[in-house]
Protein backbone atom coordinates (compact mmCIF):
# COMPACT_ATOMS: atom_id res chain seq x y z
CA UNK A 1 0.00 0.00 0.00
CA UNK A 2 1.35 3.24 -0.67
CA UNK A 3 2.12 5.80 1.62
CA UNK A 4 0.91 8.51 -0.51
CA UNK A 5 -3.17 8.83 -0.90
CA UNK A 6 -5.67 10.61 -2.33
CA UNK A 7 -7.67 11.09 0.71
CA UNK A 8 -4.86 12.35 2.97
CA UNK A 9 -2.69 14.33 -0.34
CA UNK A 10 -5.53 15.65 -1.83
CA UNK A 11 -9.33 15.67 0.25
CA UNK A 12 -7.04 15.77 3.17
CA UNK A 13 -4.90 18.96 2.39
CA UNK A 14 -8.01 20.32 0.73
CA UNK A 15 -9.74 20.07 4.29
CA UNK A 16 -6.54 22.11 5.56
CA UNK A 17 -6.57 24.56 3.21
CA UNK A 18 -10.58 25.35 3.89
CA UNK A 19 -9.53 25.69 7.71
CA UNK A 20 -10.04 29.11 7.86
CA UNK A 21 -13.14 29.17 6.67
CA UNK A 22 -15.96 29.80 9.51
CA UNK A 23 -17.47 26.65 8.60
CA UNK A 24 -18.06 23.23 9.17
CA UNK A 25 -15.71 21.27 6.82
CA UNK A 26 -16.45 18.08 5.06
CA UNK A 27 -14.03 15.73 3.13
CA UNK A 28 -16.61 13.45 2.18
CA UNK A 29 -20.69 12.81 2.20
CA UNK A 30 -21.70 13.67 6.01
CA UNK A 31 -25.16 12.10 7.06
CA UNK A 32 -26.28 15.40 8.82
CA UNK A 33 -24.30 18.35 7.64
CA UNK A 34 -24.04 21.44 10.71
CA UNK A 35 -24.01 24.59 8.74
CA UNK A 36 -22.45 26.70 7.76
CA UNK A 37 -20.73 24.04 6.16
CA UNK A 38 -18.33 23.16 3.33
CA UNK A 39 -18.68 19.59 1.64
CA UNK A 40 -15.71 18.22 -0.66
CA UNK A 41 -17.84 15.85 -3.06
CA UNK A 42 -16.15 14.22 -6.41
CA UNK A 43 -17.07 15.54 -9.18
CA UNK A 44 -17.53 14.21 -12.90
CA UNK A 45 -15.26 13.27 -14.38
CA UNK A 46 -14.00 12.30 -10.97
CA UNK A 47 -10.30 11.34 -12.43
CA UNK A 48 -8.90 11.93 -15.74
CA UNK A 49 -5.86 9.90 -16.85
CA UNK A 50 -2.67 12.19 -17.88
CA UNK A 51 0.05 9.73 -17.40
CA UNK A 52 -0.32 6.09 -16.31
CA UNK A 53 2.33 3.80 -15.98
CA UNK A 54 4.59 0.99 -13.96
CA UNK A 55 6.13 3.75 -11.69
CA UNK A 56 3.86 7.10 -11.84
CA UNK A 57 0.61 7.64 -12.38
CA UNK A 58 -0.78 10.99 -12.53
CA UNK A 59 -4.56 12.39 -12.96
CA UNK A 60 -6.85 15.35 -12.58
CA UNK A 61 -9.08 15.17 -9.68
CA UNK A 62 -12.25 16.90 -10.31
CA UNK A 63 -14.30 18.11 -7.34
CA UNK A 64 -17.18 19.71 -6.16
CA UNK A 65 -17.20 22.17 -3.66
CA UNK A 66 -20.82 22.42 -1.88
CA UNK A 67 -21.12 25.74 0.35
CA UNK A 68 -24.43 25.28 2.72
CA UNK A 69 -25.71 27.90 4.85
CA UNK A 70 -29.18 27.80 6.95
CA UNK A 71 -32.33 28.64 4.54
CA UNK A 72 -34.13 30.90 7.13
CA UNK A 73 -34.62 34.39 5.67
CA UNK A 74 -33.95 34.91 1.99
CA UNK A 75 -31.98 37.47 1.79
CA UNK A 76 -29.68 36.58 4.71
CA UNK A 77 -29.66 32.93 3.80
CA UNK A 78 -28.02 34.86 -0.23
CA UNK A 79 -25.82 37.10 1.86
CA UNK A 80 -24.50 34.41 4.13
CA UNK A 81 -23.79 32.15 1.26
CA UNK A 82 -22.10 34.71 -0.71
CA UNK A 83 -20.07 35.40 2.26
CA UNK A 84 -18.86 31.84 2.41
CA UNK A 85 -18.28 31.61 -0.71
CA UNK A 86 -15.76 34.77 -1.39
CA UNK A 87 -14.06 32.66 2.23
CA UNK A 88 -14.03 29.50 0.31
CA UNK A 89 -12.41 31.30 -2.65
CA UNK A 90 -9.49 33.32 -0.25
CA UNK A 91 -8.88 30.17 1.07
CA UNK A 92 -7.85 28.50 -2.28
CA UNK A 93 -3.97 28.82 -3.71
CA UNK A 94 -4.97 29.54 -7.03
CA UNK A 95 -1.28 28.01 -7.83
CA UNK A 96 -2.45 24.58 -6.28
CA UNK A 97 -6.14 24.63 -6.93
CA UNK A 98 -8.01 25.25 -10.76
CA UNK A 99 -11.30 26.76 -10.06
CA UNK A 100 -13.73 27.09 -12.73
CA UNK A 101 -17.47 28.34 -11.74
CA UNK A 102 -19.80 28.66 -8.87
CA UNK A 103 -23.05 27.63 -9.48
CA UNK A 104 -26.32 29.74 -8.82
CA UNK A 105 -27.98 29.27 -5.38
CA UNK A 106 -29.81 26.78 -4.74
CA UNK A 107 -32.74 25.19 -1.92
CA UNK A 108 -32.21 21.82 -0.97
CA UNK A 109 -33.41 19.55 1.88
CA UNK A 110 -31.00 17.84 4.24
CA UNK A 111 -33.38 15.58 6.47
CA UNK A 112 -35.53 18.32 7.99
CA UNK A 113 -33.32 21.05 7.67
CA UNK A 114 -33.60 24.11 4.44
CA UNK A 115 -30.29 24.90 3.02
CA UNK A 116 -29.20 27.25 0.52
CA UNK A 117 -26.30 26.02 -1.41
CA UNK A 118 -24.21 26.22 -4.32
CA UNK A 119 -21.65 24.68 -5.61
CA UNK A 120 -17.59 26.17 -7.03
CA UNK A 121 -15.83 23.41 -9.38
CA UNK A 122 -11.91 23.11 -8.78
CA UNK A 123 -9.83 20.09 -10.15
CA UNK A 124 -6.13 19.20 -8.58
CA UNK A 125 -3.62 17.32 -10.24
CA UNK A 126 -2.31 14.34 -8.29
CA UNK A 127 0.16 12.05 -8.92
CA UNK A 128 1.52 8.32 -7.32
CA UNK A 129 4.53 7.23 -8.03
CA UNK A 130 5.83 3.08 -7.41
Amino acid sequence: MPASTIATDVRGTLKTALAGCTANIYDSVPEAPIVPAIIVIPDSPYMELEVLGKATTRVKLNYTITACVAYISNAAALDNLEQLIISILGALNASKYELSIVERPSVTEVGTTTLLVSDIRLSVRYEQTA
